[in-house]
């Protein structure tokens, strides 16, 4: 593609407008192409949630150096659809008072965007190896946070990840657990919607918790209220922070015998100096019933307590009693 567009004889914001339309016909013919002749997106394609395809095509670069650097774009990335002479990178990033003082210096501006900050400017002409330059100039400026290995969360992101397929075994364990996931609250909002709508009024059971029974996520439900019944006060618990984790925890504490015995289960046990405790294990595939299994032998080995386990004391706990209780 030539990259330079400097014989054009009408007003600059129709020449970016008209490059515009012009990359967005390359970057469409391409990703077809890709999809048809290699349809497995690479490890880095997986944690950025696109393929390399999708960014306008000048980016590319741009998008593997900032990779590197620990930092992952949207593919809104590239020409502003409504004033095509801005130039705007969409992504998480958390800038600091001295990176955004050194942005600043080189006339970069930090906007809010459908959810992301964007790092903002306006092009000066329409050479695209000088945009990218450019680019490649402002990423030296941010913090290396070292290479990405945590997947891309943004909408765009997990919705792809859900649609493409990998090669790399690790990667489509993770996919599934994504995919489990995500049928699993979807289902769990469509019963919380209904449960609120019949019979908004808590049990005793769901006052110690603070959430409806039917927002414990299914796999992990039977286990909780288990536990809660044997007198351990749980605060989180199912798919919290990462598709391929499971966990329960809460305001309880374990002997060491216990701990030693979860351990051989494959099962990671951290508690703090207070004695609020997480257990957490990783599933070996993305498979509902074995989860529940699993649950259910953690929760045959705790002890019944003395006690009625203790209210969670979260503050979304706090606010389901105030509004339902």
């Amino acid at each position: 593609m030539n990259t330079h567009f400097h014989t054009f004889e009408i007003p600059d914001q129709k020449k970016f407008s008209t490059l515009k339309k012009s990359i967005d016909r390359e970057r469409s013919k391409a990703v077809n192409k890709r999809i048809k002749e290699q349809p497995f997106m690479t490890d880095m394609e997986y944690i950025s949630g696109a393929f390399l395809e999708m960014y306008e095509p000048y980016l590319k670069d741009v998008v593997c150096r900032l990779f590197e650097k620990g930092y992952a774009i949207e593919t809104s990335s590239g020409f502003n659809n409504i004033k095509s002479q801005y130039q705007s990178l969409d992504g998480n990033f958390v800038i600091d008072y001295v990176t955004r003082n050194k942005l600043d210096k080189k006339d970069i501006k930090i906007r809010e965007k459908d959810g992301f900050k964007s790092l903002v400017y306006w092009a000066e002409n329409l050479d695209l190896d000088f945009i990218k330059q450019k680019w490649m100039k402002i990423i030296d400026i941010l913090p290396d946070k070292g290479k990405l290995t945590m997947p891309s969360a943004s909408p765009k992101a997990v919705l792809f990840r859900r649609k493409h397929i990998s090669n790399n075994p690790k990667l489509q364990r993770q996919r599934l657990l994504e995919q489990l996931e995500f049928k699993i609250r979807t289902a769990m909002d469509k019963n919380v919607k209904k449960r609120k709508k019949i019979n908004p009024h808590p049990n005793n059971i769901e006052t110690r918790l603070g959430i409806f029974i039917e927002e414990l996520q299914l796999q992990v439900r039977q286990a909780v209220l288990e536990m809660n019944r044997k007198g351990y006060s749980t605060d989180l618990s199912g798919f919290v922070n990462n598709s391929c984790d499971q966990m329960i925890e809460g305001d309880f504490q374990l002997d060491e015998k216990i701990i030693n015995k979860l351990r051989l289960l494959g099962i990671n046990v951290e508690s703090n100096p207070s004695g609020y405790t997480r257990l957490q294990f990783s599933p070996k595939e993305a498979d509902l019933g074995n989860i529940k299994k699993q649950w259910n032998k953690i929760v045959a080995l705790l002890p019944t307590g003395k006690k009625t386990a203790d209210i969670s004391m979260t503050k979304k706990s706090r606010e389901f009693r105030m509004k339902y209780c």
